[in-house]
């Protein structure tokens, strides 16, 4: 297993007059820790374990990421004075335990796979690999130069005009490279690749869009590269008995924390997902009176970077699972993972993702309820057409002692919500059948 490594611990310093004591590669971009966006390539890649080479103001990282992110495993080696990009990787050495080991640079991004750059750096049987990006002006960046196999001959000083292929500061290192690199403050860049060149160092010409973030008016511009990654909106198709090609003409739609599970702050671990009290009792009412059950929930913690796709189908298995334990299915979950400040047009209370579900299970808007226990979850009901219910678990009660909702109705809980429903259900019978007799 590939374990990656990430170069954070610059002074910054250029980037000081605009981030004011904040570490670089905390930098926000599009909403979230600019590290965030390298934690995602390399989970992506499925690396499990990943060392943060930190230096200045590392406990603002620790505390930031943690020792956990996603399905990443994080280590920190942490320099006590300056060493150098290359002295960085030789005090981590003892963490760097892969042949092997995925670096990068930690105010940089470069698009590209992962997975393909260690296939081709096995390949070519390199003892060091360097991720290329072509640039209409290396000038800034310096230019390198590769023979026809891809091996790098020479590298161009900075300020050579004209366009090439630069550095894109992703690196496969073996262990052998990682071992000679010597003690002290030592540059990557200017000590330590210069010596391989001719001696098995290549270049990995597949870099796409590269951005990075060490002045003003790169990282200025990274703003709009970095959003244009931002995730898209979520739906998991729940298979079961009760799925399939199902049509309904009402549905209940369902807000998920502090409505169907306890709330807690940007939950993010399976383990900590627990059932709120009547929960089952309301659900099994509402799919015993033939209504689809959806969640649809606003999950700002994906774009903040606290969770992953894969932490959040881990959670929605456990919540599956619970239910499924029950004779309770869920046909459908719609995720919003995008900040407030995306302007996304999924986040509730923009009915987006309701209108989705609307076309994807085929039920009336107007003869279905929305369940929630924000102000956002009632206005998310009101803009889709359909009736409303405030519970007061999670938020819900706050919400109600500030008056400011607009709630059809208020519950205290799943439970009494389901009874409600059935209620207005056979309320609406009952006035059936005396016009009819009428």
């Amino acid at each position: 297993m590939i374990t990656g490594a990430i170069l954070a611990g610059g002074f910054g310093t250029r980037l000081r007059p605009v981030l004011n004591d904040v570490p670089k590669v905390l930098a926000p971009v599009g909403g979230r820790p600019f590290l965030t966006y390298l934690l995602d390539q390399l989970s992506s890649a499925g690396i499990l374990k990943v060392v943060l080479c930190t230096g200045y103001l590392a406990d603002q990282i620790h505390t930031a990421i943690g020792s956990s992110y996603g399905q990443l495993q994080i280590v920190y080696s942490q320099e006590h004075q300056p060493v150098g990009t290359a002295g960085a990787l030789a005090l981590a050495l003892p963490f760097l335990d892969s042949d092997p080991t995925l670096v990068m640079n930690g105010d940089s991004y470069c698009e590209l796979d992962p997975t393909k750059f260690i296939q081709w750096h096995r390949q070519k049987r390199a003892v060091a690999s360097l991720a290329l990006v072509h640039s209409e002006d290396t000038s800034r960046f310096g230019r390198v130069t590769c023979d026809e196999n891809g091996q790098i001959f020479r590298f161009g000083e900075k300020r050579s005009q004209g366009s090439g292929w630069i550095n894109a500061g992703i690196y496969l290192l073996s262990q052998s490279f990682l071992g000679a690199i010597p003690q002290g403050n030592v540059s990557m860049e200017y000590d330590i690749f210069p010596r391989y060149v001719g001696k098995g160092l290549f270049g990995y010409p597949e870099g796409k869009q590269f951005i990075d973030i060490g002045t003003p008016t790169s990282y200025a511009n990274s703003e709009a590269v970095m959003l244009e990654r931002r995730p898209k909106p979520q739906y998991q198709s729940l298979s079961s008995a009760h799925s399939g090609e199902l049509k309904f003409q009402r549905c209940v739609l369902l807000d998920r924390d502090g409505t169907i599970n306890i709330e807690r702050h940007y939950l993010s671990d399976p383990d900590q997902f627990e059932l709120l009290p009547g929960v089952v009792e309301g659900l099994r009412q509402l799919q015993s009176a033939g209504f689809g059950l959806v969640i649809v929930s606003n999950q700002s913690s994906i774009g903040r970077g606290y969770l992953d796709q894969e932490r959040l189908e881990a959670i929605h298995r456990r919540m599956k699972d619970l239910l499924r334990r029950e004779g309770i299915y869920l046909h459908g979950i719609y995720v919003c993972p995008h900040l407030p400040e995306d302007h996304c047009d999924c986040r509730k209370p923009k009915a987006a993702l309701g209108h989705r579900a609307t076309e994807e299970l085929g039920f009336d808007p107007k003869q279905s309820f929305v369940i929630g226990d924000k102000e956002t979850d009632i206005m998310f009901g009101r803009n889709l057409g359909s009736k409303t219910i405030l519970v007061l678990t999670g938020y819900g009660r706050e919400v109600h002692k500030q008056g400011q909702h607009r709630a059809d109705y208020i519950a205290d809980g799943l439970s009494e919500a389901a009874a409600m429903i059935i209620h207005t259900l056979d309320e609406k019978v009952t006035s059936t059948v005396t016009m009819v007799h009428e």
